[in-house]
């Protein structure tokens, strides 16, 4: 939430004289976000600026109720008062409108849903070492959770995809693109229109498929990453916010059998949060370290450093692995490693 201690609320909160309370508020913001988004709060703002009472008039809510959920949105920092007219800050404007490019309204009930059912299994993960449900197993099973949890992933690949592929080495002569676990395909289709030669393959879960992109040269192919069949001949492979979700036996697994359906000289990208990069400070160490609880209670796996990244894509046969952090795609970083090509090969 775009919401700053002032500070004395700062000191207050250093020195315990008040109790931790946006610690166990912080899920009631998330319904805040929730409600205001399914009520269609933030798109009539975003028409128009109104009063409480011609918002509620709008969309026909209860107007002291809705007064009461815009002045919570107000101090959460999604909404600012002006002459008693409530507008969007950039951050709703951005984020929470249905129009918007990076709208993640649609993966609301993905988080909601996390948090309210997910995570309070999170006492028996940390006990045992063990999502309660797997994961993708879950999202197969759940339709509405699968198209929810897509449409956030979505959102963000949107913002970050135009940065990651200008990294991205595309080899020399390149035509065949594996995005393993791809689902939306975003990050595959901004290959695509950067290299016009290039053909893309999503292999994922079909109900994850349902999300996928659509592009003439951009093909699915239903399976799972985990032990479906997933081809030969590619010459590059993505492999995106996938290696966090998997122990160390299933990620070895999975990096060799990228590596078998590769062409010799070949490129992995290995997408990801990297635990030992460089962080700005606290907020941002803490958030990954919330993340990585996430993926225990979700998944049972975790993020990992470039390091053991690096330890792994050797140990499935790639050579030189090298980091990359793009501009503008600050949650993701790059592994790059590449297959040896055969002496005398061009």
């Amino acid at each position: 939430m775009p919401l700053f201690f002032n500070a004395l609320e700062a000191a207050a909160h250093r020195l315990s004289v008040v109790p931790p309370m946006l610690d166990y508020f912080g899920v009631l913001g998330l319904h805040a976000l929730v409600a205001a988004a399914r009520t269609g709060v933030f798109d009539a703002l975003r028409r128009r600026p109104s009063t409480g009472a011609e918002l509620a008039a709008t969309l026909g809510l209860d107007p002291y109720s809705s007064d009461t959920l815009l002045r919570s949105l107000a101090g959460l920092g999604y909404l600012r008062v002006r002459g008693g007219r409530y507008r969007l800050t950039r951050a709703a404007r951005l984020w929470f409108t249905t129009d918007s490019p990076q709208s993640l309204v649609a993966g609301l009930e993905f988080w909601e849903r996390t948090a309210c059912v997910i995570w309070p299994r999170l006492e028996s993960a940390v006990r045992d070492g063990a999502p309660a449900t797997p994961f993708y197993e879950l999202l197969e099973s759940d339709p509405e959770l699968s198209r929810s949890f897509q449409a956030w992933t979505a959102a963000l690949a949107g913002r970050q995809a135009p940065a990651v592929a200008r990294a991205v080495p595309v080899p020399r002569g390149a035509r065949r693109v594996l995005d393993v676990g791809g689902g939306h395909g975003r990050f595959s289709l901004e290959l695509l229109r950067r290299h016009p030669r290039l053909h893309a393959t999503v292999l994922d879960l079909p109900q994850a498929l349902k999300a996928t992109a659509d592009h003439p040269r951009l093909s699915t192919r239903a399976g799972s990453f985990l032990d479906g069949e997933l081809g030969d001949g590619y010459d590059l492979a993505l492999v995106f916010n996938i290696l966090h979700g998997l122990d160390d036996a299933e990620a070895s697994a999975l990096l060799e059998r990228v590596a078998a359906a590769l062409n010799p000289g070949g490129t992995v990208v290995v997408g990801d949060q990297f635990g030992d990069g460089v962080m700005p400070g606290r907020a941002s160490r803490t958030l990954l370290h919330l993340l990585n609880l996430n993926h225990l209670v979700t998944t049972g796996g975790r993020v990992r450093g470039f390091r053991e990244v690096s330890e792994l894509l050797r140990a499935a046969g790639f050579h030189a692995p090298r980091r990359r952090r793009p501009l503008r795609s600050v949650p993701t970083e790059l592994a790059l490693a590449s297959l040896a090509t055969p002496r005398g090969a061009r």
